[in-house]
């Protein structure tokens, strides 16, 4: 059998390829960012509301008066609450220690602090209660078992208080004692190792705590926060849920404790709640932005040492006064 013999052509070598060059598109020039385009409508909005208030103040006697008869306290409580709101969005805690210890250093009687920072805080933990709920962060049979005795605890405590007003000379170094003791609580939580110890049994008696916590809570300013939860996680409760907890029921004991006062005192200095309110209003927006910038064990090394130090300022000049 004959062999067939094919003959190929010669292949040429490689060429190299050549780039396929294919006119440049015309890309559109991106927009403002969204960070920047937030900063745009922020500024855009302070710029408003200082023409406005320039405006009135020029134009409108009744305003230009109304403003300069405003208690100058306001002021500084309006700068307080926005100082103290910016703390807690930092370490989570020390709102109503920080405002109970500047509202007594400024010469606001016990029960009047306690009901300016209840009042403040209404709102806030309504929002954060609210977010909790939705995100399943609120274990129902704990929260039924922490609010009653909670309400109960809180509306005993502020009457005692506000029934004793006439006394706060009195009162208010007890107080000054309990933020005292809270400033050192804060001061040594700053030094603690991240590891936190965990019971290996659940805490039962969960209706003790709730009206022990609401009322000293009550008759310190704050407490609710830093007892019943620290409380329940100790006892081996789960974190998430008893924050959800503690501060979905947190607004009811704000809530009950600040009808209260305003119901029994005869007093109520609305000059310091009205700059609570609205000073901590106006932080709530940028504190979660600012507290990722700022060394959380630093801060809370600062509030625990000012905290200690008014109180015992205060302390100091009720032994005085007594000797």
């Amino acid at each position: 059998m004959d062999k067939i013999i094919t003959t190929l052509p010669p292949v040429a070598p490689a060429q190299p390829e050549t780039p396929v060059t294919t006119p440049a598109l015309a890309i559109p020039p991106a927009g403002p960012s969204r960070k920047g385009l937030r900063l745009l409508l922020w500024s855009i909005c302070l710029a408003a509301t200082a023409v406005i208030l320039v405006v009135l103040w020029h134009s409108t006697p009744v305003f230009r008066h109304y403003v300069a008869d405003i208690d100058v306290e306001f002021y500084y409580f309006l700068g307080a609450g926005f100082v103290f709101a910016m703390i807690d969005g930092a370490i989570g805690m020390s709102y109503g220690i920080t405002s109970t210890t500047f509202s007594l250093s400024m010469g606001i009687p016990p029960a009047s602090a306690s009901a300016a920072v209840h009042l403040s805080e209404i709102l806030s933990n309504a929002i954060a209660g609210w977010m909790h709920f939705k995100m399943g962060n609120v274990n129902k049979r704990l929260f039924q078992l922490l609010l009653f005795p909670g309400i109960a605890g809180a509306v005993i405590g502020a009457y005692l208080l506000s029934s004793l007003e006439h006394y706060s000379q009195y009162t208010k170094p007890v107080v000054s004692l309990y933020t005292l003791i809270l400033g050192s609580i804060i001061l040594s939580k700053a030094f603690q190792s991240a590891r936190r110890k965990v019971g290996k049994k659940k805490i039962k008696k969960i209706g003790v705590l709730g009206f022990g916590g609401g009322f000293i809570d009550a008759v310190g300013g704050g407490g609710w926060g830093s007892i019943v939860l620290s409380s329940l996680i100790a006892g081996g409760r789960n974190p998430r849920t008893s924050l959800g907890t503690v501060k979905a029921s947190r607004f009811f004991i704000a809530m009950l404790s600040s009808l209260t006062f305003i119901t029994v005192l005869h007093t109520v200095h609305w000059h310091a709640i009205a700059g609570l309110v609205i000073g901590s209003a106006i932080a709530a927006p940028i504190a979660a932005r600012v507290s990722n910038r700022i060394s959380a064990k630093s801060i809370m090394v600062a509030v625990g040492i000012i905290v200690i130090l008014v109180s015992m300022r205060s302390i100091y000049g009720f032994l005085t006064k007594l000797l």
